[in-house]
């Protein structure tokens, strides 16, 4: 299709064409859970390194338009050696991400995906992997694009993980993004006015910033 005849579809009808040009995408990524155990998954770049040629032909931009925390947690993992039993704690965070698919010929043209992410790390790359997750199944829903097999034809691995006894969060996440900000140069009017904070602004909306603030460092 010559790119005179692609300028004139709809965002629809450039997506189908998509979904019908990409192929089942193999799982070649291999995830190792214990010493023990492991599983094959299809890492983010086996699924952009499909979608982003044949979305450059048929002209549609694709990308993470908002996102925000929905649940955030510390795991506990116990493993016992030698009669001796360690405890590892981890952050779990689910993120929902709304993905936007953009007619680059007609702007105001655009499709929203709705996917969700969850990462554990025992360090900060939890944020990270939530995103990341949430990001590869936006594009796989939106494209339909098959693996090879049925998610659910087998149970998730066992991890071993087990939610630490909830404790009232009383982090004060007003101070962290202003103590963020001073360290890392970032001017905090400007900060202020993107995400309209004023007197009134919760804990709960300074929590946001902070993890946007954190996931734009990592990233």
């Amino acid at each position: 299709m010559k790119e005179e005849e692609i300028k004139k579809l709809n965002i629809y009808e450039r997506m189908d064409l998509i979904t019908n040009e990409i192929a089942t995408v193999s799982k070649n990524l291999k995830v190792q859970v214990n010493k023990t155990s492991s599983y094959n998954a299809v890492s983010e770049r086996d699924i952009l390194d499909a979608v982003k040629p044949i979305e450059h032909i048929y002209r549609v931009y694709s990308y993470p338009y908002d996102r925000k925390v929905i649940d955030n947690d510390i795991l506990v993992k116990e493993t016992e050696y030698n009669g001796t039993t360690t405890k590892t704690n981890s952050l779990y965070m689910r993120v929902e991400t709304i993905y936007r698919f953009v007619n680059i010929d007609n702007k105001d043209e655009f499709i929203d995906i709705k996917a969700y992410g969850d990462g554990i790390d025992t360090g900060d790359k939890a944020p990270g992997k939530a995103t990341t997750y949430a990001d590869k199944y936006a594009l796989m829903k939106a494209y339909k694009i098959s693996t090879g097999d049925d998610p659910d034809k087998e149970a998730s691995p066992e991890t071993g993980y087990k939610k630490e006894t909830k404790k009232e969060d009383t982090t004060n996440y007003r101070d962290l993004v202003i103590d963020y900000c001073n360290d890392n140069n970032i001017d905090l009017n400007e900060i202020a006015q993107t995400y309209k904070l004023n007197a009134k602004s919760t804990n709960k909306d300074f929590e946001q910033v902070y993890f946007d603030l954190t996931l734009f460092k990592e990233n």
